[in-house]
């Protein structure tokens, strides 16, 4: 009687939300539908501020090296394309929209907004981090929103490009990130390297 074939180990589900997000962003690599799904995140990022937008770049950069410049110029895109949707939609909203976040400090913060224009919005945007209290702040103040936009353009690409060299370029650096290291390392185990795509090595 012959033995039955040894099961097969089934790696487990990575434990956070940004690994699930990018296992499931590596195996649509190859679809014509990858880079505007990947733009969706920081599309989003103005109005979803929990994305982890900036662990996703320098993930999808480490698992596809090669095709890191589209990424960050994907993420750069979206950014400024949402810059400019959310001051569009703010400004068409009308004032009460102060009353139905909340936020009281707004009005004091909108006065150095006011001052200083897009070039403290164009400053921001060098921060790994999306601005979005800023373009927030920028479309009360009544800045057009294809100013909040060119201020963003001006800003995000610095960063943005710096995030997908480390991931794609500079593994080293990447791993002291623990978080990030910890989730492509559960991304790896749970999607093995696919003939012809190459991942980042160590130097």
């Amino acid at each position: 009687m012959a033995d039955a074939p040894a099961a097969t180990a089934v790696p487990p589900a990575p434990s956070t939300r940004a690994g699930r997000l990018l296992i499931r962003l590596d195996r649509a690599a190859d679809r014509r539908w990858f880079l505007p799904a990947l733009a969706a995140f920081p599309l989003s990022d103005y109005v979803l501020p929990f994305l982890p937008n900036q662990m996703l770049l320098m993930g999808v950069s480490a698992l596809h090296p090669r095709r890191w410049p589209v990424i960050a110029l994907t993420f750069v895109t979206a950014s400024v394309v949402g810059a400019f949707v959310m001051a569009t939609a703010i400004q068409s909203a009308g004032p009460w929209l102060l009353e139905a976040v909340g936020v009281g400090e707004l009005p004091a913060a909108g006065a150095f907004v006011t001052e200083h224009g897009a070039l403290a919005l164009a400053v921001l945007s060098l921060l790994p981090w999306t601005p979005r209290v800023t373009v927030l702040l920028c479309a009360l103040a009544g800045l057009p929103p294809w100013s909040i936009a060119l201020a963003i353009l001006a800003g995000r690409p610095l960063p943005m490009t710096l995030l997908a060299v480390i991931g794609a370029r500079a593994p080293h650096l990447l791993r002291r990130f623990r978080r990030v290291d910890r989730v492509l390392a559960e991304v790896r185990a749970a999607n093995p390297p696919r003939p012809g795509h190459a991942t980042s090595t160590s130097t």
